[in-house]
């Protein structure tokens, strides 16, 4: 049974780390490689428009014990029932493919959702601590809500289940000083069992962070940062009406002829409530030697898909001038030192785009799009996030 030092203990011991951040919960962000951005501007001066798209099904070995059966139902404070409260085992594996969690109840304004499984790699601004972080786990799952505009502080509703024995994470500040534990109170029954809220130093905005097992070593955290004028009754909404399953994520395409070294190690899904249809998913693949648990991949080719948006405006951050032509289709393609950045736009209602850290040969990404295959009308679909 959780106590309140037993929750203390853990959260202290990640006390000198921070959680790697999400990198969209800002779809008109997510469509900025700023990895690549950066990267290419040396030798071509190229604003990419970083598109994402997910890739064929990885069948990994069964993730869950099936000899345990599902928590029981709870019901919520407002006398609804979840669909489920937990996972039968804590994650050992994280399969990326997968969708391990879903939203049921949310605050009201939220503009974006997003899903995360695997272990993507550390966002350059994210600091040393956050790239050793991520080089010890295995891979997480984040399941983001938010109610903020693009370019302000990030406002809205996170939840993060993490593998096996590993603690829940410590919230990363915007100033980049280390989060403290400070306090901590019991929450509701979650799951069956114990949950608590602790409170940290350093929050910006009115925060709950609420913790509980979603399997038996598997420590769930949701946090509710700047959300409501009661952001305590609404972590406590949201954890009872998450629904947990094991159920395949949802892509726009698939892409054949990948290099038999390359694993699948994290795919991001990102959709706006705000503009109808408009989408962003992403895969991102590294070789077996630098895939293994206990370290972050090292180099990376993502692939990804969006819907299509016309831009002609160049002060607008999504504006991209194509630089070529790929199959009759405007592109903007740039690299160096072995690493190559395609984006290919209005394939059917799609933006395309391939970045390889010199994983493939040269002209490998223009070979790989047309490997590409999309799902028919592709501006028509949607993700699992769709509510």
């Amino acid at each position: 049974m959780l106590d309140e030092r037993q929750m203390s203990d853990l959260m202290l011991a990640e006390i000198e780390s921070a959680e790697t951040p999400s990198r969209v919960l800002d779809v008109d962000r997510a469509m900025s490689t700023v990895r690549r951005q950066r990267r290419l501007a040396r030798g071509t001066g190229a604003t990419l428009l970083a598109a994402a798209l997910t890739v064929g099904a990885l069948t990994v070995p069964d993730l869950l014990n099936p000899d345990r059966p599902p928590a029981a139902t709870m019901p919520s404070n407002d006398g609804e029932k979840a669909v489920a409260t937990g996972l039968p085992a804590a994650l050992t594996t994280i399969d990326p493919t997968r969708v391990y969690v879903r939203f049921g109840w949310l605050p009201d304004g939220i503009r974006n959702l997003q899903y995360q499984a695997g272990r993507p790699l550390p966002d350059p601004g994210a600091g040393p601590a956050a790239a050793a972080l991520a080089a010890r786990h295995i891979g997480r799952v984040y399941l983001g809500a938010t109610s903020s505009r693009s370019g302000d502080q990030w406002h809205g509703v996170a939840l993060t289940l993490s593998p096996k024995g590993a603690p829940p994470p410590v919230p990363q500040r915007n100033s980049g000083q280390a989060a403290i534990v400070i306090g901590a109170s019991a929450g509701p029954e979650l799951n069956g069992g114990a949950s608590t809220f602790t409170a940290y130093t350093g929050a910006e905005a009115p925060e709950t962070v609420l913790a509980w097992r979603y399997a038996p070593d598997g420590w769930a955290q949701l946090r509710v940062f700047g959300t409501g004028t009661d952001t305590k009754d609404t972590a406590v909404r949201v954890a009872r009406s998450l629904r947990f399953g094991d159920d395949p994520v949802q892509l726009p395409g698939k892409v054949a002829d990948l290099p038999a070294d390359l694993r699948l190690t994290a795919v991001d899904v990102t959709e706006s409530l705000e503009q109808p249809g408009y989408w962003y998913a992403s895969t991102q693949w590294s070789p077996e030697a630098s895939a293994g648990p206990g370290s972050a991949p090292a180099r990376v080719l993502r692939v990804g898909i969006s819907r299509y948006r016309h831009v002609t405006d160049p002060s607008d951050k999504a504006y991209v001038n194509p630089n070529t032509t790929i199959d009759g289709h405007p592109a903007r393609f740039g690299g160096e030192n072995g690493n190559e950045s395609l984006t290919v736009y209005d394939v059917n209602g799609a933006t395309v785009t391939i970045d390889d850290d010199a994983l493939l040969p040269a002209g490998g990404t223009k070979a790989l799009f047309r490997m590409v295959t999309l799902v028919p009308e592709p501006a028509t679909w949607h993700t699992h996030l769709h509510r």
